[in-house]
């Protein structure tokens, strides 16, 4: 017959104690951090899917700041594109006025003074900045894109450092055109720089418009090169050369007479407006897309961030109902403990 000694009473007593405790000391931390475990070793399973959900979230917030910044970015060139498009409008309906008879020198030489602050007023939209970056130079965002220069050939604008070629006063002789624009740097296209944001699983788009997508690259027919057209025939002229340099395979200049009216020139404008609308309707259907894919990703957001919540969080009232009986079954074990550890052989043998 197995014989019980008061030391293994003892001994059970002591290891049930702490057992219910240990019991209750995990029931309270799972109250007061709201938490299901505390190491992984509590439960691996919880621990592993904790790991994946919790990288998936984290994605998924990067994605959505990715997004914000770009539809800011993309809304920044929007306004610019519309702001350009609202100077390019005043600058025709000026031609129109100056295209009647009945203008006289001194109107079309108020008119000339307001298109030449209007074609500034363009290079300061074109070199507008979003987050300490300039949108419409391509990759080159640390440095303004446009400027206007005055040279022997005009006032002329460069994009990047480099001129835009284009249209001279017939008067200009061609040696000298030739010298100038062989002995400087002459803007050609290095092809589409876009800025791409990445904004989900493999999933990227471009959220930039090159500032010559949407003025013109062709030399004699971007938008500067109209402005320039109408100047010169504010003062009178009814002739201009167009330049157009190659840089390869060694740097040409070609140059040609044209004829110049008032007429030509809206007809340009009309083509430079039409070139702004294509630019803001494609960036509008980069930003649809922009937005449809940040109400994708809040929706994912939830549903994980709600996977995450169920695989982690502790359900309160049901923690709280543990830590209650925790507490009543260790009290009780005490309770016991405490009359079966005072009593021994001894007591009954006096």
């Amino acid at each position: 017959m197995l014989r019980i000694t008061n030391n293994m009473m003892v001994s059970n007593t002591v290891r049930n104690i702490n057992s219910n405790a240990s019991r209750l000391s995990k029931a309270q931390d799972q109250m007061s951090s709201q938490s299901k475990i505390q190491l992984p070793s509590d439960d691996p399973v919880v621990a592993s899917r904790a790991i994946k959900y919790r990288s998936y979230v984290s994605r998924i917030e990067q994605y959505q700041k990715n997004t914000d910044d770009a539809l800011s970015w993309q809304e920044v060139t929007d306004s610019a594109l519309n702001d350009l498009g609202d100077v390019v409008q005043q600058i025709r309906d000026y031609t129109v006025q100056a295209s009647t008879d009945t203008m006289t020198e001194e109107d079309r030489a108020k008119i000339k003074t307001n298109i030449e602050e209007l074609k500034k007023q363009a290079v300061q939209i074109l070199n507008t900045s979003y987050g300490g970056r300039y949108i419409f130079g391509g990759y080159a965002t640390d440095q303004e894109p446009y400027a206007i220069e005055s040279t022997d050939m005009g006032d002329k604008v460069t994009f990047k450092g480099s001129y835009l070629g284009g249209v001279v006063a017939e008067s200009l002789d061609d040696t000298d055109i030739t010298d100038f624009y062989t002995d400087n740097p002459v803007y050609s296209t290095e092809g589409a720089q876009s800025i791409q944001y990445n904004l989900g699983y493999s999933n990227s788009i471009a959220i930039n418009v090159e500032g010559q997508e949407a003025t013109g690259e062709a030399s004699g027919s971007n938008l500067f090169d109209t402005i320039d057209k109408l100047l010169l025939a504010l003062d009178g002229n009814t002739s201009y050369k167009t330049v157009t340099v190659a840089t390869e395979p060694s740097t040409s200049v070609s140059i040609s007479s044209n004829s110049l009216d008032i007429d030509s020139v809206l007809t340009d404008l009309d083509n430079d407006l039409d070139r702004l609308l294509t630019a803001r309707s494609d960036l509008g259907a980069r930003m649809n897309y922009v937005n449809m894919t940040k109400d994708r990703l809040s929706a994912d957001y939830n549903t994980y961030t709600k996977l995450m919540s169920n695989n982690e969080d502790v359900d309160t009232a049901e923690a709280s109902m543990n830590v209650s009986t925790a507490q009543y079954v260790y009290e009780a074990s005490l309770s016991v403990g405490a009359k079966v550890i005072s009593n021994s052989l001894v007591d009954y043998l006096r």
